[in-house]
Formats: C-alpha cells, sequence, structure tokens
C-alpha cells in the first residue's frame, strides 16, 4: 500500500513540477517576445529620427541654394542697375550695415540712426 502511495505522490510531484517548469518557460518566451517587440519599437524609432534629421539637412540645404540664388540675383541687378558710383555710395551710406531691398527701393537714402546695440 505504501508503494501506492509513494507512485501516486511521485506522479503528483512530478506532474505539479512539470507544469510548473511549463509555466516558467512561457513566461520566459513572453519576455523574449515583449524584449523584442520593444527593441523592434525603438529600432523604428531610431530610423524615424534619422529620416527626420536626414530630411532637415536637405532641406536647410536647398535653402542655402535658394539664398545663394537671390543673393547672386540681386548682385548681378546692382551691377547692371546701378553705376559704381551709385554702389559706393549706398555701401559708404549704409556704414557697414546690410544693403537690403527695402533700403534701395526707399527714396530716403539717409544713413539711419544707428543703434548702438545692432553693431
Amino acid at each position: 500500500m505504501i508503494d501506492w502511495v509513494l507512485t501516486i505522490s511521485a506522479g503528483i510531484l512530478g506532474w505539479a513540477l512539470g507544469i510548473a517548469g511549463m509555466y516558467m518557460m512561457s513566461r520566459k518566451r513572453g519576455t523574449r517576445s515583449s524584449v523584442k517587440q520593444v527593441e523592434q519599437r525603438l529600432n523604428e524609432y531610431q530610423k524615424q529620427v534619422e529620416n527626420h534629421f536626414s530630411k532637415t539637412a536637405d532641406l536647410i540645404d536647398n535653402l542655402t541654394e535658394s539664398y545663394q540664388a537671390v543673393f547672386s540675383h540681386l548682385a548681378d541687378s546692382a551691377e547692371d542697375l546701378l553705376t559704381d558710383e551709385q554702389i559706393r555710395n549706398q555701401l559708404i551710406n549704409r556704414r557697414s550695415r546690410e544693403v537690403t531691398i527695402k533700403y534701395l527701393k526707399s527714396d530716403n537714402h539717409e544713413p539711419p540712426d544707428i543703434n548702438p546695440r545692432e553693431l
């Protein structure tokens, strides 16, 4: 009789240990899959950040090229439309400040009041 009790007890204990082992293995698989999901999301986010900065750099390059084209156009137009004396006078009147389109279009080419903070 004791042999049957020990055999049944060993069977129940083995069954319980098997269930516990399977439970632990399934938790590890779940943890691995959740870690893989987090890694995948991180990789996708890093790709988005890389694409963002790449596109930003391209847009800044385009902006720089546009600025250079406008500046070149203004320089060419100034050479074609103004005499050397007029250009010299404009530069002297501006006292090392920018010669802007707004300034060139104005009738009053008197040197503006210079704010010391702007120097």
